[in-house]
């Protein structure tokens, strides 16, 4: 009898105790395996390595897992078939006697495949262990973070090799690499101890080692003694002259031989032109407008400056914005611009790296973001080069970071760069002299035509409904600016009704190439929540500033005590009156109209304009001057 009281099926298989206790202990040694198993994938997770094993090793573990389920329920699907397997084929009970000669040998291959795996990941999970374990316990020597500032188109190549560096030290190393200030910056950044202009607020991360794409701009910021200390040379880059396949039987017709005197005193023939990257922002744009001055192809550097500037004038905002890097720069070439512009890019010869070129050439469509469109090839004549970036590893001098375990990092760290070879080529001839440095970069910033904007944000609390307007129109004025054009953010508000506004400066003035996207994300959590602008009051309280054009953003306060359409008058009069001749534009985000009186383009020198209206790159680029 049953324990419940039935009676046993006749001819049920009497349950063997021993092969229960075998079943039992196979499943719980499986399912150990199979744990044991994941752990290869946890080596994988934290590493991010791939492995080939990685399929072969999650194959395993379901054969395992599989295993481990296998024999209780083909114990349990026995008891419950055991009448009826008398009936079974005989076939089907041989393909089971097959199976059950091949189980262990098919559970034993899985086992050592995860075996295998785990081995594995301990390979993997090592090195990351033993350096917690020396960080732990004090044996690590390095500084927890070591900041490589580079020019801002090497970033993304420098911080593939970050990984390498960091790949055998201590796990508390970290190598982050950041983006450059323009190089027409630099010697001011270095001297107000990496802070803005005002000093209010650091520009970025300090940087423990800095790159410069030249000797002589190394030691530009060298001179004041103190500053930096030059740890060497990492590495040199060829500038050449690149021209549009278009142009090339021309060129080699009428300069009777090409050479690198010929080129460039064919192109420097009105209707014709250079391009290069822009010399205020990189250095690699420095170099190339010296190293052509050096030749003696126009008078001086302000004519040559003044050659240099009409490409770009004609070619229009996001060209200026495009030279601030050489990619960038290059894929003009495959733009369908309207005819005139076309012509005059094509009519002009490129002044990059050979290396950079080459990489156009030979893979456009991966080069450049809309692919290859087939409208520009170049061709590199076999000349020699027109100047040499030969890159200089600086140090830095914090004092109040100094420490002899950082400075050997930091030491390390431009050796490790140079034996890496960071740029294509091993050796060159020597840049165009510090003096001839000199005097371009003189010429280039009495040609600069830089515009500084004071941008002011009405903070009271009607503004929460019009911030997605509030934020298109800021967005669409910042991209309005040239990145060496400089841009602050305040914002205007008043503690109580009849209290006078308050300025809160968000962004001190900087340059927009490196403040223009701050400016915008600092709108995404901005909270409008005081009371009403008074325009004819901000203009007063913003009037001191040094700046060429004022831009007020305001829902102009209908209905209320500061009612744009109340103190029209009022604002007239603040806006003649400031000390400077700034214009002043009033952009309404708002759902009320304009005042009449601040609508007509008169010499009142304040305007507004609707949102929508606004056409700040024309506006400004009426405004621009050369400094």
């Amino acid at each position: 009898m049953s324990p419940s009281g039935g009676a046993e099926p006749a001819g049920a298989p009497a349950e063997n105790p021993a092969e229960n206790r075998e079943g039992a202990r196979d499943a719980r040694i499986a399912a150990v395996i199979a744990l044991l198993g994941i752990l290869p994938e946890i080596g994988l997770a934290v590493t991010g390595n791939e492995l080939a094993a990685r399929w072969v090793i999650r194959i395993a573990i379901g054969v395992i897992l599989f295993a481990a389920i296998y024999r209780p329920v083909r114990d349990r699907w026995r008891r419950r078939t055991a009448g009826r397997d008398r009936r079974l084929p005989r076939r089907l009970t041989s393909a089971r006697r097959l199976i059950s000669a091949m189980w262990p040998w098919l559970r034993m291959g899985a086992a050592g495949v995860v075996a295998g795996g785990m081995v594995l990941a301990l390979v993997q999970i090592a090195p990351a262990g033993w350096q917690r374990l020396q960080g732990y316990v004090g044996q690590c020597p390095m500084p927890r973070e070591i900041v490589l500032s580079v020019p801002s188109y090497d970033v993304e190549a420098f911080r593939l090799m970050a990984g390498e560096f960091t790949l055998d030290r201590c796990a508390q190393t970290r190598l982050k690499v950041v983006a450059s200030p323009p190089v027409a910056g630099l010697l001011a950044a270095l001297r107000s101890g990496w802070r803005s202009a005002d000093e209010s607020r650091l520009i970025g991360p300090r940087p423990d080692l800095l790159v410069v794409e030249s000797r002589d701009i190394a030691n530009l910021l060298g001179g004041d003694r103190g500053l930096v200390e030059d740890v060497g040379p990492i590495g040199h880059m060829e500038i050449a002259v690149g021209i549009p396949e278009t142009l090339r039987n021309q060129v080699e017709r009428e300069t009777g031989g090409v050479t690198l005197d010929s080129v460039l005193r064919f192109y420097a023939e009105p209707g014709r032109n250079f391009a290069r990257p822009d010399p205020l922002i990189t250095g690699m744009g420095l170099m190339a407008t010296s190293g052509l001055n050096a030749r003696g192809v126009f008078r001086d550097p302000e004519a040559a400056e003044d050659k240099l500037r009409e490409l770009p004038e004609e070619m229009g905002d996001a060209f200026w914005k495009d030279q601030a890097d050489p990619v960038s720069l290059l894929c003009n070439l495959q733009r369908d611009y309207e005819s005139r512009r076309n012509s005059l890019l094509r009519r002009s010869a490129f002044l990059l790296p050979r290396h950079v070129m080459d990489d156009y050439n030979k893979r456009t469509a991966r080069f450049c973001p809309g692919g290859n469109q087939d409208r520009g090839r170049l061709w590199i004549p076999d000349i020699p080069s027109l100047a040499t970036l030969d890159y200089r590893a600086v140090r830095p001098i914090w004092p109040d970071r100094e420490s002899a375990g950082r400075s050997a990092a930091v030491r390390e760290l431009a050796g490790w760069l140079r034996s890496r070879a960071v740029t294509p080529t091993p050796e060159a001839q020597p840049a165009p002299g510090g003096d001839v440095l000199a005097a371009t970069m003189e010429a280039i910033r009495k040609r600069e035509q830089r515009l500084d904007l004071a941008l002011v944000l009405d903070g009271s609390g009607s503004m929460r409904r019009h911030r997605p307007v509030t934020v298109r129109s800021v967005g669409e004025i910042v991209e309005a600016l040239r990145p060496t054009d400089r841009v602050s953010l305040d914002i205007a508000r008043r503690p109580s009704r009849d209290g006078r506004p308050q300025i809160y400066p968000a962004y001190p003035p900087d340059l927009a190439g490196s403040q223009g996207g701050q400016v915008v994300g600092y709108l995404g959590q901005w909270t409008p929540r005081d009371w009403d602008l008074d325009a004819a009051s901000t203009i007063t309280a913003m009037g001191n500033r040094p700046m060429d054009v004022m831009v007020i953003v305001t829902d102009t306060s209908p209905g209320k005590q500061a009612d744009l359409r109340r103190i029209t008058a009022d604002v007239i009069e603040q806006a003649a009156g400031k000390p400077s001749d700034a214009p002043v534009y009033i952009v309404n985000v708002g759902d009320t109209e304009c005042p009449a009186a601040l609508r007509s383009d008169d010499r009142r020198g304040v305007f507004c304009v609707e949102a929508a209206d606004f056409d700040a790159a024309t506006a400004f680029d009426r405004l621009r001057e050369p400094r």
